[in-house]
């Protein structure tokens, strides 16, 4: 049997779908996998780039408020920053690092104008 042809489109789904399936250590014997994603930058509404002037840190369009409900997205985090092995004094080089946590929040939503 050839390998199994795969192809992801999409934003930050399509790359954690990319993440999870070159999990197997040796993926590329069993699988082509091809990400399709709109625009230059990964991350569909995240449109994530990075600033080389500040450290290669993710520069993203908005701001993403997660409150303690996206388990799976800190296993995603940590298994990415897991397999980049960063150098200890690289900048972000930790995903503790990389995120900045927050005990308060206030939102508000506009009723009838007001």
């Amino acid at each position: 049997m050839g390998q199994e042809k795969i192809v992801i489109i999409g934003g930050v789904l399509a790359m954690t779908a990319a993440l999870y399936l070159t999990e197997q250590r040796d993926w590329q014997q069993h699988r082509t996998i091809t990400v399709y994603q709109q625009g230059w930058r990964l991350g569909g509404k995240g449109a994530s780039g990075r600033n080389a002037a500040r450290g290669q840190r993710i520069e993203e369009h908005g701001l993403h408020v997660w409150f303690g409900a996206y388990v799976n997205s800190f296993k995603t985090i940590e298994t990415v920053y897991t397999k980049l092995q960063r150098p200890v004094d690289s900048p972000l080089s930790t995903w503790q690092k990389a995120l900045k946590p927050h005990s308060f929040i206030a939102l508000e939503e506009y009723i009838n104008d007001q």
